[in-house]
């Protein structure tokens, strides 16, 4: 949900301050299972989020997380499931964790005393919410107890400097906090704003709090860090918050929200659902990433159907094209999640729906598969020993029109920006590459640029992969072709081995041991394979043998007898791709050769 109602168009050329440079001081920020593909409405009930996962399930399409955005609770804020939107609300989310959905709660800061819904299917509201009273009587509230019109009504920001209304509002937190995995943290706070301070950057607001005079950027990152640590002390890393990072909507100048450290996932939002909305979306995943944020990613879509500048203005047609090109960017990013006014689903657009269902299962699958790649980078950015996961390439000056970016170290994405399904890509000097798509194509030497791609094929967008580059995969399928359904189960391992040694530090949680993947032109080494392995490797030449810890391994004439085996290899005409099985082993490392 959003504040449409209270939208001036403003333009503003203010600079956004810089995130403070503040060490993270603790690691597995961001649990594993928020790199599955996330789900979410505008308005929604009990029945229209069981038919809502209902669908992707029966499409065989992968959900991790819904979104109950609001309205769901009795007033804003109460803490308290609306049991007529949403009756039997426990069960509601014992059901959804019984099929492996998690569930995370959208929230503000704010306590009002008095509430509306202008969307379409929203709620009514008699009167202040819960425990308004009694915090204006206490005096929780900043700017000494003023209420502020917000796009949900008129309501006090809660003191986050003030231990006595920390300790009210985490009592109201218990009513949900033991049975939800998340809170989507939206940005009421932008509204503590007085008069004619639309375009002031939050560093020079003043917000009143029992502390004294804070600054309206020191009040933000209180209301997160918050919200993040209360809820880890009681249920601990595995819960998140999901986060604005860097942010410029609805004519506020752009800035910094939460601290990087209180980003467990970084979400930008309220982006327009078209050309100029994607590109604004990347620009602030950009913008986040090179400030030391982990895990960003954005609506997939677009939430609005409007210019968030001129929100009385005509309406932003859906694009088919549009949205198939937003899906695999954000599949190549750390977070995937559908939210748009319109409640789209990929099988209700209002075109090309089958095509669309077909390509959302392919991309919202591969992010799957790319879950224990996307969590170890995130974890070793995390330990201190890595990049973030989104890396931007080029020039901030250069990124208009361009908006290429590495997914880790091993893949270079360069997004489809327009109708035309083509762009240049140019690929970086001292390293060649590989196309995604065509697995007999030859290595690309980087340093200069791939002109008029043609990728008006709306299901694929420009992927390519740097030499060297290892990825670890969760794969149970066949849609994508990073294996099969013997693959469940197993750790899938894809390679490009250059001449010098590369190495991947694989994570498998927060505090689980991690193993590492070593690989060099003719030899890979897994510090670990106790779940048993398939591991694909690109070589020039076929290999006439593959021997593990120094024995032969069998050649399997096909996949399908591969993966019927217990270990072994096989080598495709079509492809510089061959396959190794290897078998469990309880413990030690296994070394795979060829030659």
């Amino acid at each position: 949900m959003r504040r449409l109602l209270l939208v001036l168009a403003v333009a503003t050329s203010c600079t956004p301050p810089a995130p403070k440079p503040v060490p993270i001081e603790r690691f597995g920020f961001t649990p594993r299972w928020a790199y599955q593909p996330w789900i979410s409405k505008d308005i929604s009930t009990g029945a229209d989020t069981f038919d809502f996962v209902g669908g992707f399930e029966q499409r065989d399409i992968p959900v991790g997380v819904v979104v109950l955005d609001s309205p769901w609770e009795t007033n804003y804020n109460t803490f308290i499931p609306n049991d007529s939107r949403y009756p039997n609300f426990e069960d509601m989310l014992a059901n959804l964790h019984g099929r492996n959905v998690r569930t995370v709660l959208w929230i503000t800061q704010m306590l009002n005393d008095a509430s509306l819904d202008v969307e379409v299917g929203g709620d009514t509201y008699p009167g202040p919410a819960d425990g308004f009273n009694e915090a204006k009587r206490r005096g929780l509230f900043v700017n000494e107890g003023k209420t502020h019109f917000w796009w949900k009504g008129t309501g006090g920001g809660i003191d986050f400097f003030n231990d006595e209304a920390k300790t009210f509002w985490h009592a109201k937190q218990e009513r949900v906090l033991k049975v939800i995995d998340g809170w989507k943290l939206d940005f009421g706070e932008e509204y503590l704003r007085e008069g004619n301070q639309l375009t002031t950057p939050a560093t020079d607001v003043v917000v009143k709090t029992k502390q004294g005079d804070k600054s309206l950027q020191a009040y933000s990152e209180a209301y997160y860090e918050d919200y993040l640590t209360h809820a880890r002390s009681v249920r601990g890393d595995q819960f998140l918050t999901m986060v604005r990072p860097y942010d410029r909507s609805y004519g506020y100048p752009g800035r910094f929200f939460a601290r990087k450290e209180h980003a467990p996932i970084g979400w930008v939002g309220d982006n327009r659902r078209d050309w100029i909305g994607l590109e604004d979306a990347l620009d602030h995943m950009f913008r986040s990433a090179k400030a030391g944020y982990v895990a960003v990613g954005c609506d997939l879509g677009g939430y609005l159907d409007v210019d968030d500048l001129n929100v009385t203005g005509p309406k932003i047609p859906f694009s088919q094209t549009n949205f198939a090109r937003w899906t695999a960017m954000s599949a190549m990013s750390a977070f995937m999640q559908l939210h748009g006014r319109g409640n789209l689903t990929p099988w209700t657009v209002p075109e090309r729906a089958d095509e669309t269902v077909a390509l959302y299962r392919y991309w919202a699958k591969l992010h799957v598969q790319l879950g224990p790649y996307l969590f170890s980078t995130g974890e070793a950015a995390y330990r201190g020993k890595g990049d973030v996961i989104l890396r931007p390439l080029g020039a901030e000056s250069a990124w208009p029109g361009d908006y290429r970016y590495l997914l880790g170290n091993g893949f270079l994405v360069a997004p489809i920006l327009d109708d035309t399904g083509r762009r240049d890509v140019w690929l970086p000097e001292g390293a060649r590459f590989f196309s995604w798509w065509d697995e007999s194509a030859a290595p690309l030497n980087g340093g200069g640029t791939l002109a008029n791609l043609d990728f008006t094929d709306r299901t694929r967008i420009p992927i390519f992969v740097k030499e060297g580059a290892i990825i670890v995969a969760d794969v149970k399928d066949a849609t994508t072709r990073l294996g099969s359904a013997a693959h469940a189960g197993k750790v899938t391992v894809l390679t490009w081995p250059a001449a010098t040694e590369t190495s991947f530090t694989v994570y498998e949680d927060v505090e689980a041991d991690s193993y590492a993947i070593t690989v060099r032109q003719g030899q890979v080494k897994l510090d670990a394979v106790k779940q048993g392995a398939f591991v694909q490797i690109w070589s020039d030449t076929a290999p006439t043998s593959v021997s593990l810890d120094g024995k032969a391994l069998t050649q399997r004439g096909s996949k399908a007898e591969l993966d019927s085996a217990d270990d072994g290899f096989v080598v495709s005409a079509s492809s510089k791709l061959f396959w190794v099985r290897v078998p469990a082993k309880a413990s030690g490392a296994a070394t795979l050769t060829w030659n």
